[in-house]
């Protein structure tokens, strides 16, 4: 990652570092149309894991074993901490573009992590390397479609200031977006999205305003941005869903060794 992104998180996981049940809500929206169900006796990679959050229910569903890894100290940690009962998924300390496993996944999964990097087509490249023959590549990623209000007003200040000053000055901006935040969804919405973010509790939607002003690197891409980032590898894309009208979630299986 560029400009020390992973460092940031690994402030930001020190401190958000439950797991909730909610999480598992989203992680079931972020991989759709694919059922946790999907996960059953399954070795699959979660490539910049966080805390470990979505192995945690990938595991609950029965996974055969995992391999979940991501390039802060203090992230790998609690990600250690909140996977300790499952002796079948290893937490590794390691960078995306370092990955050199070759077909050995049924499933690879990056959840919110590509869109943070200086070269994601390099990143998807490692993941489909790592993925199987037929296996499985799911990829979640901001959208620019649904997005342009906050684009236009929010994403500067995250660019330009946020992102550049000491997380835990960050922190408090984040504090008051989230009571104003609070406050605003206390008005009748007919937005969906808005709906679905009354369910938060302020430590969850103050987790979430922080993870949005804190990294120098946010990409928001079109549909077309989003093929672009797998067109040309050995993936033939099942899916792809605009998922809550915020962000895309990219399916692809990949080719057989008997495929050209």
């Amino acid at each position: 990652m560029l400009g020390g992104t992973e460092k940031k998180f690994g402030y930001e996981w020190d401190i958000y570092r439950e797991i909730i049940p909610l999480h598992e809500k989203q992680f079931r929206e972020w991989i759709n149309p694919v059922p946790l169900s999907f996960f059953r006796g399954k070795r699959f990679m979660d490539a910049g894991c966080g805390i470990g959050r979505n192995s945690l229910w990938a595991l609950k569903s029965g996974a055969a074993s995992g391999y979940s890894f991501d390039y802060d100290e203090r992230t790998v940690n609690v990600a250690r901490e909140n996977l300790k009962e499952f002796p079948n998924c290893a937490v590794g300390f390691e960078s995306i573009y370092d990955i050199t496993t070759r077909d050995e996944f049924d499933v690879v999964f990056c959840i919110g992590v590509i869109h943070h990097l200086e070269h994601p087509r390099k990143a998807v490249e490692k993941l489909v390397q790592a993925l199987k023959p037929g296996g499985t590549l799911i990829l979640w990623v901001y959208a620019r479609e649904g997005n342009l209000r906050y684009l236009k007003f929010f994403d500067p200040l995250r660019a330009y200031i946020t992102s550049r000053i000491h997380p835990a000055i960050t922190r408090y901006i984040a504090i008051g977006f989230t009571a104003l935040l609070k406050a605003y969804l206390l008005l009748p919405h007919r937005d969906d999205y808005l709906t679905r973010l009354k369910e938060r509790s302020f430590r969850h939607a103050e987790a979430m305003v922080f993870d949005q002003l804190l990294p120098p690197i946010a990409h928001y891409w079109r549909r077309d941005e989003v093929l672009g980032l797998v067109e040309g590898l050995p993936l033939k894309v099942t899916h792809l869903t605009h998922t809550n009208g915020v962000s895309w979630t990219l399916v692809a299986e990949k080719y057989s060794n008997l495929v050209s």
